[in-house]
């Protein structure tokens, strides 16, 4: 995997402040469509059979730019698909670092303290990792309840290796 180019920063705005402006532009909408520049190349549903809403009450997307780079993620409440397509209130946003060469975003697919956290996104870097990959600089946890990312520590977290076997 290529290294992530650099995000162009609107002039005399932190990244903080684009991230603030982008939650506060998103929360409560519907998506798809997304903000002019970005699009949702991948998620994952998060919930379960025996939740309200089922397995997709909420998902963690992400928001890529124009070169398909995830400069974000979205916490999505699931609404009414429209003409069969999904339909997502947002909730929350968040950047996700730029990745490094070697790291891949995962969604959905590990553990906090070797539970299984279908509402957990890492940064990750598989080389030489087994089945599992512990390698993790970045994690995020969706709280259902709330619909809001809070940061999870990275060394608590380990992810499946999609890779394994090939």
């Amino acid at each position: 995997m290529r290294p992530q180019p650099e995000a162009t920063p609107i002039a005399g705005a932190s990244a903080s402040s684009v991230v603030e402006s982008l939650r506060s532009r998103l929360s409560g909408r519907t998506v798809p469509p997304y903000p002019a520049g970005l699009r949702s190349n991948t998620g994952s549903c998060i919930g379960s059979t025996d939740e309200e809403g089922g397995v997709c009450a909420r998902s963690i997307a992400t928001l890529d730019d124009d070169l398909g780079v995830s400069r974000y993620l979205y916490a999505g409440a699931a609404l009414e698909p429209v003409d069969d397509m999904p339909q997502w209130r947002v909730t929350d946003v968040i950047a996700v670092p730029s990745m490094r060469p070697h790291e891949a975003l995962q969604i959905g697919t590990c553990e906090a303290d070797r539970k299984p956290d279908a509402a957990l996104a890492a940064l990750v870097d598989a080389r030489g990792a087994g089945e599992m990959v512990t390698r993790v600089r970045w994690a995020v946890r969706l709280q259902r309840d709330s619909g809001r990312f809070v940061t999870v520590s990275a060394a608590t977290v380990a992810c499946i290796n999609e890779g394994f076997g090939e």
